[in-house]
């Protein structure tokens, strides 16, 4: 076992917020070891400007911290795991979740709840599963197309002359932001994407003994969670942009797993669940990976390719 770790991340304030957290969680476990944080400029960084679909690089807040895990500069990687691709390079691994927060969306600097917001209120997102649940909930919704880090979104308020923002609840916590939110959407108006909220390491596939070390700072349920979700987007074969959202809950030994895919205007959306008792990680993948089966049957193919045109 080494004395020292270097930890690898995104140069933003919630990524930094983040890798805080892990090395925190590690370092109450382990005191004996030293855990250091290495900042990392990725593409999705650089490329404010742009929307996700513009930018054509999968895993665009993840590549250059993957390649300074695979030529060692780092020792370990701290992700917001809905940035992952779903398939990683094969010398790599997702070997823990260390946290998650609120996995739920938010409605950010707006004067009235989203019910009571006036007819034609513009809201900016740069989500295209936030978009179809939206429209799908009020029709009558404008929404502008945003990106870039929490901080920048919540400006944009003002100089896109926006009603308000949809943002991720746990990012805007974490950062003590809570006083900018207006109001929670329940997953009945806005189901959150697969794996939101959740930090996970990634490592090498040869770092054994760093793998046993943070095992031992997860937490197995939130860990079974968040598995279910990420099977079920694997096996949709779509990237963490696509119109797709997946909540998974453990309550009272069984684990419900929800899931939806939805038109972009919000015309249509199929919305399924289904649940297990069986609370050990093959199962909880075999559970995400049949309630995609289901949504492609019921016809969340055919929406996904007329997202991919």
């Amino acid at each position: 076992m080494k004395d020292k770790y270097i930890i690898g991340t995104r140069d933003s304030n919630l990524a930094l917020k983040q890798s805080q957290i892990v090395k925190e969680k590690l370092s109450n476990k382990f005191p004996e070891i030293k855990f250091e944080i290495k900042k990392i400029s990725t593409t999705g960084d650089r490329e404010k400007d742009k929307k996700f679909s513009e930018i054509n690089v999968e895993g665009i807040f993840v590549r250059e911290i993957e390649i300074a895990l695979l030529e060692e500069e780092i020792d370990l990687a701290v992700h917001s795991f809905k940035d992952l691709p779903t398939k990683l390079p094969s010398e790599l691994e997702v070997a823990a979740v260390i946290d998650r927060a609120n996995p739920l969306d938010v409605l950010a600097g707006a004067e009235k709840k989203l019910s009571k917001l006036p007819e034609g209120a513009r809201l900016g997102t740069g989500s295209l599963r936030r978009r179809s649940q939206l429209l799908a909930y009020r029709s009558d919704l404008e929404i502008i197309p945003i990106r870039g880090n929490i901080e920048t979104r919540l400006k944009k308020i003002k100089t896109h002359n926006l009603a308000g923002v949809i943002l991720a609840a746990a990012g805007l916590e974490r950062l003590g932001l809570e006083a900018q939110i207006t109001e929670y959407l329940s997953a009945d108006i806005c189901l959150p994407a697969a794996r939101q909220g959740a930090v996970v390491v990634e490592i090498r596939k040869e770092s054994t003994n760093l793998k046993r070390i943070l095992k031992k700072a997860e937490d197995k349920n939130t860990a079974l969670e968040v598995w279910a979700e990420h099977a079920f987007l694997k096996e949709m074969e779509a990237g963490c942009h696509a119109p797709l959202a997946a909540q998974s809950i453990i309550k009272n030994g069984i684990l419900k797993l929800t899931a939806a895919a939805g038109e972009l205007d919000g015309s249509r959306t199929i919305k399924r669940s289904i649940s297990t008792k069986k609370l050990e990680l093959n199962s909880v993948k075999k559970l995400g990976r049949d309630l995609a089966v289901q949504l492609k049957n019921a016809g969340a193919v055919e929406i996904l390719a007329k997202e991919k045109k």
